[in-house]
Formats: structure tokens, C-alpha cells, sequence
């Protein structure tokens, strides 16, 4: 997805570290005990070779020096991966990810910019009609059709929401525009 040229494959395994065997301060590890828990020998073989001191002898590995190199790797693609979306935002939107706290708040001022603003007739709310028009949201309950469980041996079921999604709600029903306007008494129908 972000075509990242992220080095040495990572492989670690998971399963082989428990609380057993790195009791009593344990840093060697059996390499062929540790291979029956990964599924890329070679690669993994590969990665003790290259690690400097990682590799105790023909049979053995440290245990903490690997676990250091796989964690350094994580890091490392996870910060070359953040660095290169937010260089993607800033080239395509104009945005920077350090504005934001989520990834939603970064949506709806891509929408703000590409939708609300440019449209004209849209305002942002607040206090009292804000608050006031908060109390029509509902969410938060997805329900297949009769509200039971679906199966079917014969094909896959994509259980999509598509109802209340907010991108599929607004594309059906976009919202709602115009300055809000008080109502007076004479237009409201009393039941």
C-alpha cells in the first residue's frame, strides 16, 4: 500500500518466547525448537546470521538480540510507513497528520474542505442548536435482516452496513442546509 522498502523480511516466533522459557533470566534460545513456530525457516535463519552476536553457536540464539532487531524493525517500518502517509496527505490535501488526533478528524476536514465549505450554504453549529440537533443522532447496533444469525454453505456473505454508514447516508440524503432559523410559535404544531 505504501510501497515501503522495508529491508530484511520480519519473522519472529511468537509462540517460541513464554514465560517458561525466558524464566531465570533465560537469553538462549534452541534454533530448531524455534523454527517449529514460523513458517519462513530461511528467512529466520537469515536474520540470526545478520544480527551482530545474535547467533551462540550451530544449535543456539539469543533470544533478546533477536527480539531487539525484530522490535527495531516494527518501529522503523511503522515510522517510514506514518512519515510517508503524512508526506502523501500534505502532497494531496493539505493536510498534516500532526493537526489531528484521529484519523476521523482528519475525514471530516477533508470534507469540510472538499464538501462543506465549497458548497456555500453549510455552517458549522453550536451551543444551543448544536446541542439541540445532537439528540437526532443514533448509532452504535448493527443488525443483519430478521435481527438472526445468516448462513449459507453455498456462498460467502458480505454483511455490509451500508445503511448507516455516514458516507452512504450523505451520498442518499446529503444534509441538511441553510442558517438555522428559530421557530416561532405560530409554525410549530402542538399534538
Amino acid at each position: 500500500m505504501f510501497n515501503l522498502q522495508t529491508g530484511p523480511k520480519e519473522v519472529f516466533p511468537y509462540n517460541y518466547y513464554s514465560s517458561v522459557l525466558l524464566a531465570n533470566d533465560n537469553r538462549t534460545g534452541v534454533i530448531s525448537e524455534a523454527c517449529k513456530f514460523i513458517h519462513d525457516a530461511d528467512t529466520f535463519m537469515k536474520n540470526i546470521d545478520s544480527i551482530k552476536g545474535c547467533r551462540i553457536d550451530e544449535n543456539h540464539f539469543d533470544l533478546e538480540k533477536y527480539s531487539t532487531f525484530y522490535c527495531k524493525q516494527d518501529v522503523r517500518i511503522l515510522r517510514e510507513g506514518f512519515v510517508k502517509f503524512r508526506n502523501d496527505l500534505l502532497k494531496e490535501f493539505d493536510l498534516n497528520v500532526y493537526d489531528y488526533v484521529s484519523i476521523c478528524s482528519i475525514a471530516n476536514k477533508l470534507f469540510e474542505n472538499r464538501v462543506y465549505f465549497p458548497n456555500g450554504n453549510l455552517y458549522d453549529l453550536s451551543n444551543k442548536p448544536r446541542e439541540f440537533i445532537s439528540r437526532c443522532i443514533q448509532g452504535g447496533r448493527c443488525m443483519l435482516s430478521d435481527n438472526m444469525k445468516q448462513k449459507s454453505k453455498k456462498k460467502l456473505i458480505a454483511d455490509l452496513d451500508t445503511i448507516s454508514l455516514y458516507p452512504s447516508a450523505i451520498a442518499r440524503l446529503y444534509t441538511l442546509e441553510g442558517i438555522p432559523k428559530v421557530l416561532k410559535e405560530r409554525n410549530v404544531k402542538h399534538r
